[in-house]
């Protein structure tokens, strides 16, 4: 599995990669939308995990619909922020809540993997929220069947 993160805090980045390459799940790292964008042009990512609030005044919430709707990349957000535009789901898998430890990343790429295999996810971290995201051109479908 492919993941890219999407995070302008290095250490959090680091923190996130560390726990997700030690659990032997492929990583690449972003600080910001324009890498993001230029890493989805060369690699297949099966996921990505982004911060709502990217520095520079960049939103995550924007780059999400971007690698969905350009590079049919299926999103986590990564976020502090206790509420989220209302709209957020139309377009995410779910958002994992900080703070968060490497177990609960590696567990919500896990329960990621299970949903999109149609399998039933036994155990996720409770600060992981999940949402049907969709694409604008197949409504009807969640987001992780229709990238399945």
């Amino acid at each position: 599995m492919n993941v890219l993160i999407v995070e302008d805090e290095p250490l959090i980045a680091a923190s996130v990669e560390d726990a997700l390459s030690g659990a032997g799940i492929n990583t690449r790292s972003a600080a910001n939308a324009a890498e993001a964008l230029a890493l989805a042009e060369r690699t297949r990512f099966d996921l990505a995990l982004l911060d709502v609030r990217l520095g520079y005044g960049e939103s995550g919430l924007m780059l999400a619909e971007m690698l969905l709707e350009s590079h049919a990349v299926p999103t986590l957000l990564l976020t502090g922020l206790s509420e989220l535009p209302d709209h957020v789901g139309s377009f995410v898998l779910g958002v994992l809540h900080k703070p968060f430890s490497g177990a609960d990343v590696v567990a919500a790429v896990h329960a990621v993997r299970r949903v999109v295999a149609g399998q039933a996810v036994e155990q996720q971290p409770l600060n992981l929220t999940f949402y049907g995201g969709r694409r604008r051109d197949q409504q009807d479908v969640p987001a992780f069947m229709a990238l399945a």
